[in-house]
Order: structure tokens, then C-alpha cells, then sequence
């Protein structure tokens, strides 16, 4: 079984407190759809806030991941996030063996809506981001990327002894930022997420429960928000507790 959660839209803090109080508290494997209002900057883990900054075409909102890659502008795309135990209830004992079975299978659910997609091969060059910080313009092994160029689809974890927390994006159109280095799926935000759904369904072999958030998760939510997510330290110095 794969626990659905209501899709949620909200702001950048609220939503990586989410995602990261499912790695803390989800009490079985979890699948969450969301998206991003305002629209917002997701550093990776340990890029350079300054440096990501100084690239940015105007203001926007910007938070820190607590998984690696780059700066991602979330607009126009589906958020997931989905938590379970590796080598547990379908999922491989190897991070990097989910990348590609997760993946596989979205690309799939793509190409039965008429989206083609590939993936990606080659590795990233750059695994820090610093001379790229655009996630999407470095396609790293297994993204999905269009089989004319423009990556579609990326994902992140971020394991806490066999618990882990996958979360990417799909990416529905470009944005000023990206520009040709991402190439939208062209489904709706509906269209997307269905395709997300049956996808994470098919690759851990469980059927989609839909759930409620538990009282514990909401007040790890909380808890987590005010000690890194709502401490503006932590998006510009990565100060605060251990992620």
C-alpha cells in the first residue's frame, strides 16, 4: 500500500517542512503532489546562497533543500515528494536503484498521455552545481530529459539511516530563468499529476491509498518549520540543527 496525501498548495517553508516531517514521522510509505505559491527558489543543500542569488532576474522567494543538486524555480511544474524504507514494501535497497525505477516508470506514464521523454545517460558534470546552479540545466544519470534536448524531470533524496525522502519535480513549462534548459511535459497540472500517481503506484507495485495527515506529522511540521525553514540563517549560511 502507498499512502496518498491531499495535494497541497503553499509556500516554499511549509512545504519542505512537509516533506522533511514525512521523513520524520510518515508512519508508512507516503506519496504527497504539491505545488508552490508564491512561486520560489529551492537551493540544494550545500550551493552558495550569493552565488545562486546574483543570477536571479528580480525577487523571489528562496528556501534551502535538505537534499543536494541545484536551484530550482518551482513554477509551472508538479512537486512530489514520497517517503518509505529502502529494501522495504518495493523499494530498493539503493537510492540510486530508485532514481531509475521511480523514473522508468514516470516516463512510461508519459508516454501513454503522448509525452516522449528519455533517460538521461551521461552524469552531471558539475555534482555541486557551482559553475551550473541550475539543476535543470545539468541533467544528471536517469533524469528525464526530452529526446531533443531540455531536461523534464529531476529528483533529489535525502536518507536518515533506511528511511528516505524522494522528492523532484515535473516540469509542465519553462520559466525566465531556465529558458531552453528545461523542456515542459505540456500536460495540465491535473494531467501531470495523474501520470505522477499511477507512475509511483506502478514502480513500488502498491496500490494508492488515500490518507490524512496525522496529528504527528502536522506537529513535526510545525516544529520543523520554525527551527530551520523559518530561520533565515538557514537559507543563506546553512546554520541551524543537522539536517
Amino acid at each position: 500500500m502507498l499512502r496518498l496525501l491531499p495535494d497541497l498548495e503553499a509556500d516554499g517553508a511549509e512545504q519542505m517542512a512537509r516533506d522533511e516531517a514525512l521523513l520524520v514521522a510518515a508512519p508508512r510509505p507516503t506519496l504527497r503532489l504539491y505545488r508552490w505559491r508564491p512561486a520560489t527558489l529551492s537551493l540544494g543543500c550545500f550551493q552558495d546562497y550569493r552565488a545562486v542569488a546574483a543570477t536571479l532576474p528580480g525577487s523571489l522567494p528562496v528556501v534551502r533543500r535538505i537534499t543536494g543538486g541545484g536551484a530550482i524555480w518551482h513554477e509551472g511544474e508538479v512537486t512530489y515528494a514520497c517517503v518509505g524504507i529502502l529494501g522495504e514494501a518495493g523499494w530498493p535497497a539503493q537510492v540510486s536503484a530508485l532514481y531509475r525505477l521511480v523514473h522508468a516508470a514516470i516516463a512510461a506514464a508519459l508516454a501513454r498521455r503522448g509525452v516522449g521523454v528519455e533517460l538521461a545517460c551521461a552524469p552531471c558534470p558539475d555534482r555541486r552545481y557551482v559553475a551550473e546552479p541550475r539543476c535543470f540545466a545539468a541533467p544528471a544519470r536517469d533524469d528525464l530529459v526530452h529526446p531533443a534536448g531540455g531536461k523534464m524531470l529531476g529528483s533529489a533524496a535525502r536518507v536518515r539511516g533506511r528511511r528516505c525522502l524522494l522528492h523532484g519535480s515535473l516540469k509542465l513549462t519553462s520559466n525566465c530563468w531556465d529558458g531552453p534548459a528545461v523542456r515542459g511535459c505540456g500536460l495540465t497540472w491535473g494531467e501531470a499529476a495523474a501520470a505522477l500517481r499511477e507512475a509511483f503506484s506502478a514502480a513500488l507495485a502498491a496500490p494508492l491509498i488515500a490518507d490524512q495527515w496525522t496529528d504527528a506529522e502536522l506537529a513535526a511540521a510545525a516544529d520543523i518549520r520554525q527551527q530551520r525553514y523559518g530561520d533565515e540563517r538557514w537559507v543563506r549560511e546553512r546554520a541551524g540543527p543537522r539536517p
